[in-house]
């Protein structure tokens, strides 16, 4: 598949220089990324035909909560899709309409165009690995789940649900429940899909929508690390080599040590990009942690040993550095810098970073490292 062509991904940056961002027709571009048949004006006329009957119901005497879930939810059966949750279609709200059920994010971009289009103000609301709805029009201190039928929960409730997820207890700070704006809300829609694709090595896909991505964000810096190890991937190592090096340049010191340090190893990826990636539960993570902190301990202390200044003490480090890669990812473990390492839960990532004693942190496939929640 070729990448977007020049005028989707002009749509996509229009959309963000605009005055004020349509959610909805930014979601119904990226169902015409994913399919460039959809049907965009039967979406529509969906999404209409349900907020007349929203609004039918309304006009009865039901309140316009009750209207909304009694006609996306009891009426249509809205509900999330188990079976397949993270497939490309998933990430399209036309696939949505059609299918009535997908991910938690497409589901709340419908339920909320329905709402705003009869009357029920309701708002976005991203957490680590889930996605609901909020909005005056919601009793005080709950929130609407589409993928979970339409259910009204509250914060405790919610956590449990995101818990449910990773596998493990997490600690959710109070400001996630703040409304998302929709460029933020679009970005991670792309975000997912962009994944969707890459587990399915279909890297120029993936590719395709960091154009569209880029867009939204320009002159975002993660978003050129990103390209560069889907060109790695892709089998394009020249290109990634390019893009990688352009990425040290311009990152933070850290993260540009960090890439700086591993892009021998990056390179070498492209032979291995095909290998299926391991997932881990908590519990076999945690069991695998002391065989990863005695490998990286030793490779930190012979870094140590050689000191500095030298050009072969710093050689001598990278190697110890790619050596050490190499072994974390025969663990089936992800490499995000020197001694940071990830455990893919399928959810989201088990973070440790050495010299940290314990597994105890976890972080989204949205988020980084700085984006990291303490599991309780």
């Amino acid at each position: 598949m070729d990448g977007p062509s020049p005028d989707m991904v002009g749509a996509f940056r229009a959309l963000r220089n605009g005055p004020d961002p349509d959610l909805f027709e930014g979601a119904l571009l990226v169902a015409r990324l994913i399919d460039p048949e959809a049907d965009l004006e039967r979406a529509r006329a969906r999404v209409a035909e349900l907020a007349d009957r929203v609004a039918q119901r309304r006009a009865s005497g039901s309140s316009p909560l009750e209207a909304l879930r009694g006609v996306l939810f009891g009426e249509e059966g809205f509900t999330g899709d188990t079976e397949s949750y993270d497939a490309p279609p998933n990430s399209s709200v036309v696939h949505v309409l059609r299918a009535g059920s997908g991910m938690p994010i497409t589901l709340s971009i419908v339920v909320r165009e329905v709402g705003r289009r009869a009357g029920v103000a309701l708002e976005g609301i991203g957490l680590p690995g889930h996605f609901v709805l909020g909005g005056p029009d919601l009793p005080e201190g709950l929130y609407l789940d589409p993928f979970h039928g339409g259910s009204l929960c509250d914060a405790p409730e919610l956590r449990r649900r995101v818990e449910e997820s990773f596998g493990a207890d997490v600690v959710i700070p109070v400001d996630v429940f703040e409304p998302d704006p929709p460029v933020a809300i679009l970005r991670r829609v792309l975000a997912n899909l962009r994944r969707s694709y890459e587990r399915r090595h279909r890297y120029e896909e993936a590719l395709g929508v960091l154009d569209c991505a880029e867009a939204l964000a320009p002159g975002d810096a993660s978003a050129r690390r990103e390209r560069g190890l889907l060109l790695l991937k892709a089998g394009r190592a020249g290109e990634a080599v390019e893009v990688l090096e352009a990425y040290v340049a311009a990152a933070p010191r850290p993260d540009a040590a960090a890439i700086g340090g591993l892009l021998g190893e990056l390179k070498e990826q492209t032979a291995r990009a095909g290998r299926p990636k391991r997932l881990f539960t908590l519990e076999e993570a945690r069991s695998l942690l002391p065989r990863v902190r005695e490998k990286t301990s030793d490779a930190v202390s012979r870094c140590a040993r050689l000191g500095a200044g030298s050009g072969a003490a710093e050689q001598e480090r990278q190697n110890i550095l790619r050596a050490w890669a190499r072994e974390m990812e025969a663990l089936g473990l992800e490499i995000k810098g020197p001694w940071l390492v990830d455990f893919d839960s399928g959810a989201g990532y088990y973070c440790w970073k050495y010299p940290e004693p314990s597994l105890e942190y976890f972080h989204s496939y949205e988020e980084g490292f700085a984006g990291r929640l303490r599991l309780q």
